[in-house]
């Protein structure tokens, strides 16, 4: 059976992924099982575009949709990144963030219209980030995000703020002025890689 799932997420399937208000305690309550996740992509050498997923949501999909990232550049400042539903056939997508399904593959559920590394690369790690994450039962708790080609690294923290009356978030480098949060939920969302003495090789987004 192929490590990779490459046909699109339902709606059903991403609706029941839990929101990021139910996911908020996940990284504490599992902060064992999330180590271990870090060292794997340190043991396998996975390239820095690659890090370990909190699984969430934050706006249901319908049918014939997917929830897709897309970059838009602010001169001066970098770039902001905005998350809502689109249609399916709108747009070339590439897989950003992933889950392990329930056929024991990974799966995007979550899209880019930046092209993605491609994971089938590293063909040994996804196997033993899948066989972990169905022996440890965190199919709804720990997945993996892609970072685009260029991206090889996160040169500095983001947050992720929800606009409900856009149904959309935006990702804004914490460098940027901020807006003001009517609710905030402050969770890391992406952790890199952890080496032998469990430090940090990379920045993480919060949300």
């Amino acid at each position: 059976m192929a490590l990779i799932q490459r046909d699109f997420v339902s709606a059903y399937t991403y609706n029941s992924l839990p929101t990021i208000q139910e996911a908020a305690n996940v990284p504490r309550d599992y902060a064992a099982d999330l180590g271990h996740l870090q060292r794997l992509l340190a043991k396998h050498n996975v390239s820095e575009s690659v890090s370990i997923r909190l699984i969430h949501r934050h706006y249901d999909i319908s049918n014939g949709e997917a929830m897709v990232f897309r970059e838009i550049a602010l001169p001066a400042h970098g770039t902001v990144e905005v998350m809502r539903a689109t249609p399916i056939a709108s747009a070339q997508l590439h897989g950003k963030n992933f889950f392990v399904s329930s056929t024991a593959q990974l799966q995007a559920y979550e899209y880019s219209t930046e092209t993605t590394i491609e994971l089938s690369e590293y063909g040994a790690f996804v196997a033993e980030f899948v066989e972990t994450v169905v022996e440890r039962k965190l199919q709804h708790k720990f997945g993996l995000k892609i970072n685009h080609d260029s991206k090889i690294e996160v040169k500095a923290d983001q947050k992720e703020f929800e606009f409900p009356e856009e149904q959309c978030t935006i990702t804004i480098p914490i460098t940027l002025p901020l807006p003001e949060a009517t609710h905030e939920i402050d969770v890391d969302t992406d952790w890199g890689a952890l080496d032998i003495e469990h430090n940090r090789k990379w920045g993480k987004d919060k949300s």
